[in-house]
């Protein structure tokens, strides 16, 4: 769900913006991305995953108190991160070249506290099963982006400023709603303090270090892009890479489902259900994605002028190669879920660190030389090392189990 509406986002500011503004944009979003990739990926999977065990252990008490206090220190980590980017968001001249991107990249850092907050709130809404809530919250969160940046970019200007800043309403508003359904779950009145919040942090933090190696596995191309290219070079670009990443939302939701159960299962000590859950998740996810990627190959170029329109065409080529690194992360999405419900966050830590690290370098030695397909293909290699090494991790934990 975050996904596609990230997806319908992008989508309708291309068609709207310059792709030069929808350049500048995309150099921008990247900071509001790593709230939601730390919130899918890092925070709310760690909280989760220690709700969960409290629930299923009845003890109601220490849940709650997890869950207040997570909120309440998680919120005040966004205000601090965003105080940071905010203030150092001027470097964005020495580093791409535009003076214009100091007020977008700002505007992008408000939205900071918003979003780890909603991650929090997510992560209480997943461990508590409560599937519902949680995708109301995720489809709010998207469609108030989405509705505003529109109002903005179509009433106000078709600029990469109007575009960030209905990101930024959306994600403060989303918040707002998200906490008023926390409320009603009656736990907001729970007594916060920080040593019920030490052992989610401790647990999040090779977490939230695997969400940061994600994010660059995501963001590092278009951000090297800006530095060796013109911004309507990466505007054509990110046409491509999010949609080649598309076919993801359904391994992220399979996974946000996988893990409390996983985290369940284990804390009970139920090989059998585990491993049979683990082996449904495989048959779900594999031919879902392969006809993704079937149908990517074949009409990359309509799929991409189709959405994106005739100006956008070019990034029918690297969509392609894309494509094929997205189906093997597929797997390390729902690989990575399996690790942290067993307890073991440190394994797909590790494994994406090393597809972060390779994705860096290849895209420091390909994009001098070939520009977004060298981006292209050093993204879909880090992306397919990822989803190779994460696999074979699994099938040595089952055999274990």
């Amino acid at each position: 769900m975050v996904r596609f509406g990230s997806y319908v986002y992008r989508i309708l500011m291309g068609r709207l913006l310059s792709p030069y503004e929808f350049g500048l944009l995309n150099l921008a979003l990247p900071l509001q991305f790593f709230v939601v990739v730390l919130a899918s990926s890092g925070i709310a999977p760690s909280l989760a995953k220690f709700i969960a065990e409290e629930h299923a252990r009845g003890e109601l008490r220490r849940r709650d108190e997890i869950a207040a206090s997570s909120l309440l220190y998680y919120t005040l980590a966004g205000v601090l991160l965003g105080a940071v980017f905010f203030t150092l968001a001027p470097l964005a001249i020495e580093v791409f070249r535009e003076p214009s991107l100091v007020t977008t990249l700002r505007i992008s850092a408000i939205a900071l506290p918003f979003g780890f907050a909603l991650a929090a709130l997510s992560g209480v809404f997943q461990g508590l099963r409560r599937f519902g809530t949680l995708s109301l919250t995720l489809a709010a969160q998207q469609a108030l982006r989405i509705a505003f940046a529109l109002v903005l970019v179509v009433f106000i200007s078709a600029t990469a400023n109007s575009a960030i800043l209905g990101s930024t309403l959306g994600f403060a508003v989303a918040m707002l709603l998200a906490y008023l359904l926390f409320r009603s779950l009656g736990i907001s009145s729970a007594r916060r303090s920080l040593a019920a919040f030490k052992g989610v942090f401790i647990f999040s933090i090779p977490v939230s270090l695997t969400s940061v190696a994600a994010f660059a596995l995501a963001y590092v191309d278009i951000l090297l892009l800006g530095v060796y290219l013109p911004p309507q070079e990466v505007g054509i670009y990110s046409a491509a890479s999010p949609t080649a990443r598309l076919g993801l939302a359904f391994a992220s939701a399979l996974t946000a489902a996988l893990l409390p159960s996983v985290a369940a299962l284990s804390a009970k000590s139920d090989r059998a259900a585990l491993r049979t859950q683990v082996e449904k998740s495989y048959r779900l996810l594999f031919p879902i994605l392969g006809v993704a990627t079937a149908i990517a190959l074949l009409f990359a170029k309509p799929i991409i002028t189709l959405l994106f329109g005739s100006a956008y065409a070019e990034a029918a080529y690297p969509f392609r190669i894309l494509t094929v690194g997205s189906f093997f992360y597929g797997f390390f999405t729902v690989n990575s879920g399996i690790f942290q419900g067993l307890g073991k966050p440190s394994l797909p830590m590790k494994i994406l660190g090393a597809a972060a690290t390779l994705d860096v370098l290849l895209n420091l030695l390909l994009i001098p030389g070939f520009g977004i397909t060298g981006a292209a293909i050093a993204s879909s290699l880090s992306l397919a090392f990822a989803g190779v090494v994460s696999t074979i991790g699994i099938r040595r934990e089952m055999h274990k189990i």
